[in-house]
């Protein structure tokens, strides 16, 4: 049976028509993506898991932020605060962008996708002294063209916000390269090392969270100048690299809730009494101060195990004091 190739896999018509039925009826997707879709029955449940496992860590990372990443029961998720081109969309679309690239990696490993698999060219590199190159290497090069081609067709290069969008996709995918680490296994009699078998493997998608999260903090405002391309806001500012996130327009304080600009203030959000950081009471409610709930905790504790087999806890109370903007 004869068939398309697809990054030199051979994807077979009966497979390809299924797909591409099954995609046309979604209507979100851009035409491009609803090939893409078409290209392995998987593929969209890898997307979908990837665009969600961006979403959590986005409000992991955010949660003692005035802004925690706040999402809505709409087609939109994350509200109005996308019609801005703050730096927070641009974290959004960033993990967002990573997020897709690492499930879609991590299918290829997993065999979940019938049209990729693991990294075999890294074989082809000098390996350094002391070990092997074995395993299933993570084929990012894979996930990073995929996700480009997937995520990135729906922006327009033109306006300024669709190249903000695609620099910050971007960042993101480089993101997950920047953070691959080696990974070793030791092999030989009683327990020496006398072989080690290694590969490359995709760090913890809660560590590309957490570098994301640091160029949040150092994004660089810029401005879009001659021949499309981006200029820091201010000249004694370094212009930004690839890897650096950046946005066009100023956030808002986050401390009352504007539907327009997808704030949802902070009032009754609990904080910190004791810190002085982002989640203390004093800058998370916004110089409004806080009043504080005094509650009777029950948790199990003392807990012992019997064999065979149960477990015995006995239940303790204690009092907690809970902080809440006004």
């Amino acid at each position: 049976m004869s068939g398309a190739t697809y990054n030199g896999v051979l994807v077979s018509p009966r497979t390809k028509s299924e797909n591409r039925a099954r995609c046309a009826e979604i209507d979100v997707l851009a035409p491009r993506q609803r090939e893409l879709c078409s290209r392995s029955r998987h593929i969209l449940d890898v997307v979908s898991s990837g665009a969600s496992a961006g979403i959590d860590e986005c409000q992991y990372q955010f949660r003692l932020r005035r802004w925690n990443c706040s999402t809505f029961n709409t087609t939109d998720v994350f509200g109005k605060i996308l019609d801005l081109k703050t730096r927070e969309k641009a974290y959004i679309y960033a993990v967002s962008s990573a997020g897709v690239m690492h499930a879609v990696t991590q299918a290829c490993a997993r065999g979940t996708l019938d049209i990729c698999s693991c990294d075999t060219h890294v074989r082809a590199r000098e390996p350094e002294a002391g070990f092997l190159w074995g395993g299933c290497s993570h084929n990012v090069n894979f996930g990073g063209v995929f996700t480009r081609e997937f995520v990135d067709s729906n922006e327009n290069r033109r306006r300024s916000d669709g190249l903000m969008n695609l620099w910050n996709n971007a960042a993101g995918r480089k993101t997950i390269k920047e953070t691959m680490r080696l990974l070793c296994k030791c092999h030989g009699v009683s327990g020496s090392c006398s072989i080690k078998i290694c590969w490359r493997t995709m760090a913890k998608f809660r560590d590309v969270g957490a570098a994301l999260k640091e160029k949040f903090n150092g994004a660089s405002r810029v401005r879009l100048g001659r021949k499309h391309r981006f200029q820091p806001l201010d000249r004694l500012q370094k212009r930004p690299t690839r890897k650096d996130l950046v946005y066009l327009e100023e956030s808002p304080d986050f401390c009352e809730a504007n539907p327009a600009h997808g704030s949802l203030g902070t009032h009754g959000r609990q904080c910190n009494r004791t810190s002085y950081g982002l989640d203390g009471c004093r800058l998370m409610c916004c110089g409004r101060g806080y009043h504080t709930i005094i509650r009777d905790l029950s948790e199990d504790c003392n807990c012992k195990f019997f064999w065979c087999c149960r477990v015995v806890c006995e239940t303790c109370t204690r009092i907690v004091e809970q902080h809440f903007c006004n």
